[in-house]
């Protein structure tokens, strides 16, 4: 027998109120479920997005550039008050990966083959040399489109990020080590948020952390016991991009051009990566 449309509505409404008692009854139940491959990736970014639980008395070297400058000035004096060490190896304006950042326009940053002579030449030397059961490394500029051996290596494309998640091994490998025990969390940046500067942020902001994200799985997944990650707009971006300029009411931790932090702004943050960290 065929049903009407009135009729069909009925059975809707039917099925819809036998469901509900079953679903009530189940609090852990969500209405959207993610089986098959869904739930593999999911899984598998949780992996990969998990840090290292560096423990109690943690003796840990924080590297990047100026953007983890700004946020081991907050993690340092935090990092003191829980019994753990911290020492601070960053160096501003520079990556701390080889190859030479390029400009938008595809010249390399001018100041780019100083900082390169100085991470081959003496910066990667030093960080090894710190006593240190952990790296901590926050650096906006080695994700940057970048020259390797006058090749370009673009990070929008499959095969610069491969390049660069390559280099990133290359630094890790001087700094910590295979087989000293070093474990190494790569801290991925969070995108820009509005700033009285720049007013709204720019969207290619989000579109390069994007790849800088897909860069760090690369890294990670050579080997998860020496390599991890922790993503910062977890902090700074609760709710996902655009990134507001208050992660939560009333603080608004980045500073003038919306990447960098305050001083305020990385001592808000600092106790909660290092609860992230396990740093208690």
């Amino acid at each position: 027998m065929r049903c009407s449309r009135p009729c069909l509505f009925v059975v809707l409404i039917a099925i819809l109120v036998h469901a509900l008692p079953a679903a009530a009854s189940n609090p852990k139940r969500t209405s959207v479920r993610f089986d098959g491959a869904l739930a593999a990736a999911a899984e598998r970014l949780d992996d990969l997005e998990t840090p290292a639980n560096l423990g109690p008395g943690a003796r840990i070297v924080f590297i990047g550039d100026s953007l983890g400058n700004t946020v081991a000035d907050g993690i340092l004096p935090a990092a003191a008050a829980r019994g753990a060490t911290v020492v601070q190896h960053t160096a501003p304006g520079c990556s701390t990966i080889e190859g030479l950042p390029l400009l938008p326009d595809g010249s390399v940053i001018p100041w780019a083959p100083g900082c390169l002579d100085y991470l081959v030449g003496t910066w990667r030397a030093k960080v090894a040399a710190e006593p240190a059961d952990a790296v901590v490394w926050l650096s906006s500029f080695d994700a940057a489109n970048r020259l390797i051996d006058n090749v370009q290596a673009d990070p929008a494309t499959p095969e610069g990020r491969q390049r660069i998640a390559d280099l990133f091994v290359e630094t890790a490998n001087i700094v910590a080590a295979p087989g000293t025990g070093r474990r190494v969390v790569l801290l991925l940046p969070a995108p820009s948020a509005p700033s009285f500067r720049n007013g709204d942020p720019d969207p290619q902001s989000a579109i390069d952390v994007r790849h800088h994200r897909a860069i760090l799985h690369l890294v990670v997944e050579r080997d998860p016991t020496r390599f991890s990650m922790y993503r910062l707009d977890r902090l700074l971006c609760p709710r996902g991009a655009p990134c507001p300029a208050e992660p939560v009411p009333g603080v608004a931790p980045r500073s003038l051009d919306g990447g960098h932090l305050t001083p305020e702004g990385a001592a808000w943050l600092a106790p909660h990566l290092l609860d992230a960290l396990g740093v208690t």
